[in-house]
């Protein structure tokens, strides 16, 4: 058997991260929107384009013009629009955090192979995993800018599973979304694990609400 998780929001904590990055953001415009706002602004423009991303509509780098755009300044050019996207990610990355629970879970599943499936580019991810001092647990990184399909593209977990040397029914796909992580997984074969931090529950499919309970499940 051989294990794949996601990055964001699975082993980093990206919620934290961005609510830091954004506030930064904020005082850096000058805005006078209040923060919680701004910050839940911020997640709608990010999920309409990052939508439009997954759908093909926009590259990766697309939809982080057009969510500045609507979110801070419509007239943005492409260059305007990339520098506040360059520093935003670059406060992003900086305080980029693993969860508590990662460590001790990928210590307990040290005897299986490891993989990441990310919706994300190599110097972002890969950064991730090295500031957390994870990166050396896992074998293929399957990046979406790199292989040209992203997350819940079939192909994206094939080609992971190809990778790894394993066939998909004997794959474990952990994510934190259960439309393009677990129930995406299942539709390719694999064994897809909802980890529901935010502990939206429902029926259907496996679940947990921590990394912590991994192991277990693994093991039975």
């Amino acid at each position: 058997m051989v294990i794949v998780f996601g990055i964001d929001v699975t082993l980093i904590d990206h919620d934290g991260a961005e609510r830091v990055a954004v506030e930064i953001l904020r005082g850096k415009l000058g805005l006078a929107e209040a923060p919680e706002a701004f910050l839940a602004r911020w997640h709608v423009v990010l999920e309409r384009h990052y939508d439009r991303y997954l759908a093909g509509e926009l590259t990766l780098q697309g939809q982080r013009r057009e969510r500045f755009r609507e979110a801070v300044d419509a007239s943005l050019t492409d260059e305007a629009a990339d520098r506040l996207s360059d520093a935003y990610l670059a406060d992003y990355l900086d305080v980029c955090q693993p969860y508590p629970d990662v460590a001790s879970c990928l210590s307990e599943l040290a005897a299986y192979p490891k993989g990441v499936i990310s919706n994300g580019e190599r110097s972002q991810q890969q950064y991730k995993l090295e500031r957390a001092g994870i990166a050396g647990c896992f074998g293929p990184l399957i990046l979406s800018a790199e292989c040209g399909m992203a997350k819940p593209s079939r192909g994206i977990f094939e080609l992971a599973c190809r990778e790894m040397g394993a066939a998909p029914s004997e794959a474990v796909y952990v994510g934190d979304r259960r439309d393009i992580d677990a129930e995406a997984a299942q539709s390719a074969g694999l064994r897809g694990v909802w980890l529901d931090r935010a502990g939206m529950g429902g029926a259907g499919i496996p679940q947990i609400r921590t990394l912590a309970e991994l192991p277990a499940l693994i093991h039975r």
